[in-house]
């Protein structure tokens, strides 16, 4: 029997707003940001947030109009459908943990650090609570995805905290792992 219930519906609404959020505060800081090597690591975990977004998205379209989750390689071949754009803010709308005017990149990564934690929580949470393979899979993803971004962006705040400059190794950037 296919998951449509109204805490699975609730969960992925859950999942796009924290999305929005990620996608409109990495954008913010790399807008900010004043060293390039920065604007990079904001950018290409701006255009991740992106990917999970449209992934929710799907999964949403989904789950309304056919009463049933998508298996991820499908997902990912999809876009979402007009109707799940007229249910969500954009994300210029969307409200977001926003940088005070006078926050630097430290204080970005403090912030993204707290951001990616919490969204690996809400998505290990949503794997457990999702009885459905597909779902679960789509959670169990996105939790992974969160963790890489945990690390990577602690490994970035401590060689910045530490040597007063951005390093990172381009083969660790975060990416969209299809």
């Amino acid at each position: 029997m296919p998951e449509m219930s109204t805490p699975a519906l609730q969960a992925l609404h859950q999942g796009i707003q924290t999305e929005l959020q990620g996608l409109t505060f990495y954008r913010k800081a790399a807008e900010r940001s004043r060293d390039p090597k920065g604007q990079e690591v904001f950018r290409s975990l701006m255009r991740d947030e992106e990917m999970h977004l449209r992934l929710l998205q799907v999964q949403y379209g989904a789950l309304v109009g056919q009463g049933r989750w998508l298996e991820m390689e499908q997902a990912r071949e999809l876009e979402p459908g007009r109707e799940v754009f007229t249910l969500f803010p954009q994300e210029d709308e969307a409200l977001a943990v926003l940088l005070p005017a006078e926050g630097d990149d430290l204080q970005a990564l403090k912030l993204a650090l707290d951001f990616e934690h919490r969204g690996y929580q809400m998505y290990r949470r949503q794997a457990g609570e999702t009885g459905d393979p597909a779902g679960r899979a789509l959670y169990e993803f996105l939790a992974a995805q969160e963790q890489k971004h945990y690390n990577f962006i602690h490994r970035a705040l401590e060689y910045l905290q530490t040597q007063g400059a951005w390093f990172y190794d381009e083969r660790e950037l975060p990416f969209f792992e299809g």
